[in-house]
């Protein structure tokens, strides 16, 4: 899950010509939603490249059409949650761990 997150991670530093180290940042958001969006669990799983990076476009797709529309910035954050959830619900089910006790 390291090399997941720091590939996008470097790309993103890359990008803004600047590092930040603090934990939580917003910028680890991105690299994390479309980590789960991709189909990969955070409590351990089997993930792909090829699966981050069909997550990645969802994230984006997403976001342009979002902008597109002149969607307020919460309305955003509601929509991308509602959507990690439902990957992440799809995610769990696919594993058979959808067991509430």
């Amino acid at each position: 899950m390291a090399t997941s997150t720091g590939c996008p991670a470097r790309v993103h530093c890359d990008d803004r010509r600047a590092a930040v180290c603090a934990p939580r940042s917003a910028a680890s958001f991105p690299a994390l939603a479309a980590i789960v969006i991709g189909g990969t669990a955070l409590s351990g799983g089997v993930g792909s490249v090829g699966r981050t990076v069909l997550g990645v476009l969802i994230l984006t797709v997403l976001s342009n059409g979002l902008n597109q529309i002149g969607a307020a910035d919460y309305t955003q954050t509601i929509i991308k949650g509602l959507v990690i959830v439902v990957a992440a619900v799809f995610t769990m089910a696919s594993q058979r761990k959808l067991i509430v006790k």
